[in-house]
This record gives C-alpha cells, structure tokens and sequence, in this order.
C-alpha cells in the first residue's frame, strides 16, 4: 500500500464505518438546534488565549519574530452541535449528530523530537477537523471528519534549542448534510504542512503533495512565511 491509499484508507474508514450510504435519501422531515448531542463540544467552551505569548520573547524566537496580535487557526463559530433527523423512503428515521469541533493541545511540556513530533499530530488533527467544520458552511452540518496521519512520514527536519521543523503528510475525510436531504463524503488526499515551534509559538504552512521530496527545504523563511497559529 503507498502513502496516498494509505491515507486515503485512514481518512475514509470512519466515514465509511459512521455515515453509511450516501445514496437513496429521503426529505429532511426535521432538525433540532438544541445542544444535546452527546460529546459535541462548542467553541465556546474554548478559553485559550492563542495571542499571549511571552511578555519579553528572544528576537530570534517565533514570538520574537511574529506579532502574536496576528496570531489566527480555524475556530468554528456558531452552534455546530445539532442533532439532525433524517427520514428515510421506507419512513425510518436515521439520526445524526454534527461533529463539534476538536479542541487544539495545550502548549508542549517537552521540547524533544519526539515529543514535539507528537504534539503537531495532534495539533493537525485539530486543526483540519476545525478547518472542516468551518470551511463551505458546513457548521452544523459535517457529520464525521476523519483525519489521517502518515506517521511514518513525518520527517524533523531541523532540531536545536531554538526552533523545531517538522514535516507531516495527511489525509481528511469529510461527510456533510444538508438541507435538500443530500449527503457529501469528500477527500483531500496526500496533503502536505510544515511546522515550525519552539517554545514561544508555532508556525504551519501549507504545500501540495510532491512524491519523496522535502518540501521546507524549498520554502526560505518557515518563521516568515507561515501562519502564525498560537503564541505560548
């Protein structure tokens, strides 16, 4: 299996194993806004001020470098836990729940690769589900994201005691519902992001899936050039 059917698999298995058949759906018979689904998180509930950042950060730092003012991710907004009921041909009704959003890591304890390694699956994880949610309207209406990691792949491509470059490639799955009674599952295979942090910030930048190469060593300021997601 190679990376691509690899993510693919892995960001298609829980829309496959939740949302069932896409086909042959009946008219929306009703849809309630109430927050009652179970394990859907607001984000309201979210307190984290991802503009803080050190009072005095080192000028060569993340931080340093960046104006935290500026610091942005995707935070959906809105009610986006809503239980959707939908009425089938045969009159069953089938019941779905929108997916919330995905709460973003607290900021890393430990500085080593491999803990940092793990910290920024996770923040991808959080962030293209957030980025899901968000994305097309789908607030309240994306049932299942699903996000897959090639962890295999994931490359440190600079390691000190300043700044962290980390290169992960990853796939999202997403199904939707909608007001016509229509289902979506879509892919976004092989996608690429790099990441920079160090112990005052993190940095990601997109890039397009080029087979076996490293991508940041083709982009000349990571600092500069990415989004500025949080400051610590």
């Amino acid at each position: 299996m190679n990376r691509r059917q690899l993510l693919t698999v892995s960001a298609s298995s829980v829309l496959l194993g939740t949302g069932g058949c896409l086909t042959n759906l009946g008219s929306w018979d009703e849809e309630s806004t109430e927050n009652d689904v179970p394990g859907c998180m607001q984000k309201e509930k979210w307190t984290t001020d991802i503009t803080a950042g050190p009072a005095a950060p080192d000028p060569n730092s993340i931080a340093g470098r960046r104006d935290c003012a500026n610091a942005t991710r995707p935070e959906p907004t809105g009610d986006v836990c809503k239980t959707i009921e939908l009425e089938r041909e045969d009159g069953e009704i089938n019941e779905f729940h929108s997916t919330g959003v995905e709460p973003y890591p607290d900021p890393p304890t430990a500085f080593d690769e491999g803990s940092l390694t793990e910290y920024v699956h996770e923040y991808e994880r959080a962030y293209s589900k957030n980025g899901a949610v968000s994305k097309y309207d789908y607030s309240g209406n994306a049932v299942s994201v699903a996000v897959g990691i090639d962890e295999r792949e994931t490359q440190v491509l600079d390691y000190n005691d300043k700044i962290t470059v980390v290169q992960i490639e990853f796939g999202v799955g997403v199904e939707t519902r909608h007001s016509d009674g229509g289902g979506i599952a879509s892919d976004q295979l092989g996608e690429v992001a790099v990441y920079a942090i160090d112990k005052s910030g993190i940095v990601r930048t997109d890039a397009e899936y080029t087979h076996d190469e490293i991508i940041a060593d083709k982009i000349p300021d990571l600092v500069e050039e990415g989004t500025l997601l949080e400051c610590f």
